[in-house]
């Protein structure tokens, strides 16, 4: 790679560094080209994706986008996971260690979330969150819960009344008409 290749690179990851909303940093430690695979495919139906990266290159980055106190995640054999929803792509890098066979085949190191530093255990935490629109959902029923009960509070009172209207105009209506 010459010198413009890694300029380019380094402006590269610079710029994913200050516009990402999320970053795992993980070392595949001995994946087959298999394990890999299906990682990667992991990641893929997530909308994810894996990328190795050269260590010299993401410090540069790193400190061209002012995230020193992140260097020490980088360190070895490293490779980055981001993707749409931080919770789905955790879910994968967390449940790929699990695998059998896997157990020992990813190093999840940790990361950041909306610039807050993650660490091994952070992420963890992260993947047992449910997905982003089952969380909006759930939010959405409970703000909406109190208004259709007024509603329904309402409309009963409201019906309520009309049959006590109705029957006093049944009163007082004369007998033989």
């Amino acid at each position: 790679m010459n010198r413009e290749e890694k300029r380019a690179v380094v402006e590269q990851l610079t710029e994913l560094f200050q516009e990402s909303e999320f970053t795992f940093f993980v070392n595949p430690i001995g994946q087959t080209v298999a394990q890999s695979n299906t990682l990667r495919g992991n990641l893929h139906a997530k909308n994810a994706r894996m990328k190795v990266l050269k260590n010299t290159l993401t410090w540069r980055a790193l400190k061209k986008a002012e995230r020193e106190d992140w260097l020490d995640l980088v360190e070895g054999p490293t490779a980055m996971a981001l993707g749409e929803s931080p919770v789905e792509t955790a879910k994968v890098l967390v449940d790929f260690t699990k695998e059998k066979g896997n157990e020992d085949k990813l190093e999840i190191r940790g990361g950041w979330l909306y610039g807050k530093k993650l660490d091994y255990d952070d992420v963890v935490e992260l993947a047992k969150c449910p997905p982003l629109p089952e969380m909006r959902a759930k939010t959405l029923s409970l703000l909406l819960s109190p208004a259709t009960e007024l509603v329904g509070l309402l409309n009963s009172a409201y019906a309520g009344f009309a049959r006590v209207l109705k029957a006093r105009a049944d009163e007082m209506e004369p007998q033989g008409a």
